[in-house]
């Protein structure tokens, strides 16, 4: 399965890629010089299982409105998004855009990555997460699940299960996932993700791979 990144610029859409690949997709000088994605960059991770078609591909797309022909370029075949809004910025102009190009291509499946969730408060992020559901609404990608993140600290994981106790939308739907799907995530999978720091990437990583085995079936 191909997830195109898409979202705008510096809300951390590479940071996030490198966070669940370990690949970071920015290799040009001008790229690593400036801070900014100009060309797409490609990362995988292997899927739950040895079969490669349960294998993750990721295009992360530039977010600068100059580059919008490159973000183009990168979304026109993909299986599904990964729209990426920063905590302190909120919704910005190339969300928006991003959001509009993925509802007229079709691209109907997709999760929020709700970044830099270490800079803001826990109200902030119950605001945007309303924020986000409401901008969805009425698009391609409306009800897609909002999972909170960062890539420095462990405010993720809080900020999942405070969603998960009722507060907000950051997991998976269980009705999403067939009976089989839930369980397909191989052990040394899971216990890889339960090791890892908690800072909502694991859980994040967990759910973009059941939507590959979903997608492999």
């Amino acid at each position: 399965m191909i997830i195109a990144t898409a979202g705008h610029v510096d809300h951390g859409k590479t940071s996030l890629v490198k966070a669940l690949t370990g690949v970071d997709t920015d290799q040009l000088e001008e790229e690593k010089a400036r801070g900014l994605t100009i060309t797409p960059g490609f990362a995988y991770i292997k899927g739950a299982t040895a079969d490669a078609s349960s294998r993750i591909g990721f295009v992360d797309v530039p977010g600068h409105i100059r580059f919008i022909s490159n973000m183009l370029a990168s979304v026109a075949a993909v299986d599904m998004a990964l729209l990426v809004i920063a905590a302190d910025d909120g919704i910005m102009p190339q969300t928006i855009e991003h959001l509009q190009i993925l509802d007229l291509l079709g691209i109907s499946k997709g999760l929020v990555a709700l970044t830099k969730i270490d800079r803001v408060d826990e109200a902030r992020v119950a605001e945007l997460c309303r924020d986000i559901a409401a901008m969805l609404a009425g698009t391609c990608l409306a009800g897609a699940e909002i999972y909170p993140v960062s890539v420095v600290s462990k405010a993720g994981a809080e900020a999942n299960q405070a969603a998960t106790d009722g507060k907000g939308s950051a997991q998976l739907n269980q009705t999403q996932l067939t009976p089989n799907s839930k369980s397909v995530v191989s052990k040394s999978v899971a216990d890889e993700d339960q090791a890892a720091d908690g800072n909502g990437i694991a859980q994040l990583k967990q759910a973009l791979l059941a939507a590959a085995a979903n997608h492999a079936r």
